[in-house]
């Protein structure tokens, strides 16, 4: 900064920056603790700042709340303004480090900016201490532009065109149908087992399908627009699918241990069909996608679950039991 003295536009917004940075409910500043924060050679006063802090005070737009014990004692400022608690704050983070389709250095990067959102001392309080177990960075693939562009191709109602594949046994990621682009009728996004699915109606095969976000790559918006199926229920959809797998619908009727109660509440819900059969198991019938999500979360739970219909499925769940009890022989 130059010994050019401050309009008293620059010294407002200067004043409304210390606040910003410095001060907190818990931290205010007098008008002497501001002014030693100027640098000696902006030539600015007491008088000047005292002038800026009761515009400040009256803002709606950058409220400063005023703080004084009693008379004669000074008066110590604070910054009011703030969008998010840092509580609020603290859950943003948390999700960020969570998540798994960013990686770490574009997490360091948005933390920082959340702290920016707070006082320098309310900042120094969020300090990361939640931890993932380490992914492989290869693997990660920063969706962040494209969900932004689907949420606006949902919004627009614009049909959206991608290439979509699966990582090898390589380890390296390859297109599908030979890198042939996709065109979907974007219906919404779903976030499950941290991980974004979009929920689609595919051109080319005319029905509802889902697709991982981190899995398709070059995601373009056209300017061809549709409208969502009428008979297109998104919640129903998502009660019948275990694990993002689609499938057709089946009554599925199993007896499970009661230690998995919670298990099967949290994904089917609390007015899940239950019946307790008094002996230490309970019937669970329901609705559900039938595919190798299903028997592959069936058999997560080994001898405490019991499938009783359809017969097909319990002829699936024999065979991959046989093909498991093979390998280990």
């Amino acid at each position: 900064m130059t010994n050019k003295k401050m309009t008293d536009k620059e010294r407002l917004l200067e004043v409304l920056h210390i606040l910003e940075k410095e001060t907190d409910e818990a931290h205010p500043l007098t008008i002497q603790d501001i002014l030693a924060m100027f640098p000696t050679d902006s030539k600015v006063g007491e008088k000047g700042i005292r002038s800026d802090l009761t515009i400040l005070e009256q803002s709606t737009s950058h409220p400063i709340i005023a703080k004084q014990k009693k008379n004669g004692l000074p008066k110590y400022y604070y910054y009011d303004a703030r969008l998010f608690e840092i509580h609020e704050l603290r859950l943003l983070m948390d999700a960020i480090v969570a998540a798994k389709f960013i990686s770490e250095a574009d997490a360091n990067q948005l933390l920082m900016k959340i702290r920016s959102l707070t006082s320098n001392k309310l900042a120094y309080r969020l300090q990361n201490k939640l931890h993932k177990p380490n992914e492989n960075a290869g693997a990660i693939v920063n969706s962040a532009k494209q969900v932004q562009t689907i949420h606006e191709a949902i919004y627009a109602q614009k049909q959206i065109q991608f290439q979509y594949g699966d990582y090898t046994t390589n380890r390296e990621f390859s297109l599908r149908k030979e890198g042939a682009l996709y065109e979907v009728h974007p219906y919404t996004l779903v976030w499950e087992r941290d991980r974004y699915y979009l929920i689609a109606y595919s051109v080319k095969d005319q029905e509802v399908r889902h697709y991982r976000v981190d899995r398709m790559r070059n995601v373009e918006a056209t300017s061809i627009d549709f409208v969502v199926d009428s008979d297109f229920n998104l919640q129903k959809k998502l009660k019948h699918l275990v694990h993002m797998y689609d499938g057709e619908i089946i009554s599925l009727e199993a007896d499970f241990h009661e230690d998995l109660i919670n298990t099967v509440i949290d994904h089917f819900g609390i007015d899940s069909n239950i019946e307790d059969l008094g002996n230490g198991y309970f019937k669970l019938k329901t609705s559900v996608a039938e595919s190798d999500g299903l028997v592959g979360w069936l058999l997560r739970w080994g001898s405490r679950v019991k499938v009783h219909h359809p017969e097909h499925l319990i002829h699936q769940m024999k065979e991959e039991i046989d093909k498991m009890s093979t390998l280990y022989r």
